[in-house]
């Protein structure tokens, strides 16, 4: 005869629902912790952005996917003197800030942090929307949201951003090579485009 539990079930089935429900919570658990750990391995600890092994990971079935698409790097100009200045504290505010800007211009697409003060993004047609029929415009208007003045513990500061940039239409070539091409024409446009920070890959 089964013994019985105080609400007259037998103690064993209490036993395996409090073995069930143990093991539930032991699974939910272990997916809570694979999944922080997924983010952090695929995510800059301080911007919150796409690292670079996401970008490699995801970047080309993103492009794939897309009838038209275009790859930008952007390194920030004025970022090194205010990190000097006021100090490492306001320097990640400063990337913070500037990563917050950057992801606001998508819809969609992926916004990364490479390292130090530059960044890279993918873009597709979910980002032209709207008022964006076009990719210069687009650009542009991250160039100019990264320009706008920051309030940063008492200060207004003020950085903006070289850009480089490669398009393409169907099937793209390598995510290596397309963020090689703009990070060629970002050091174009850091050192021979005085007035609108835009450089735009020729190949």
């Amino acid at each position: 005869m089964d013994i019985l539990s105080r609400a007259g079930r037998p103690a064993a089935a209490d036993a395996e629902e409090s073995e069930v429900a143990r093991l539930r919570a032991q699974v939910a658990r272990l997916e809570s912790e694979r999944a922080a750990l997924w983010w952090a391995i695929h995510h800059d600890d301080l911007t919150g952005l796409a690292n670079r092994r996401l970008l490699d990971a995801v970047g080309p079935s993103m492009l794939r996917n897309a009838a038209r698409y275009a790859v930008l790097v952007l390194d920030l100009n004025g970022f090194k003197p205010v990190n000097d200045r006021y100090g490492h504290a306001v320097g990640d505010e400063v990337l913070r800030t500037v990563g917050r800007r950057l992801s606001g211009c998508l819809v969609g697409d992926l916004a990364v942090r490479l390292s130090g003060d530059e960044f890279a993004a993918i873009l597709t047609e979910s980002s032209l929307a709207g008022a964006h029929h076009d990719w210069p415009t687009l650009v542009g208007e991250i160039s100019e949201a990264v320009a706008e003045p920051m309030d940063i513990d008492g200060n207004r500061l003020v950085v903006t951003a070289s850009i480089g940039v490669t398009t393409g239409r169907g099937e793209p070539t390598g995510m290596t090579d397309l963020i090689r091409r703009a990070d060629l024409a970002m050091y174009h446009a850091k050192t021979h485009c005085y007035y609108s920070y835009i450089a735009w890959d020729q190949n």
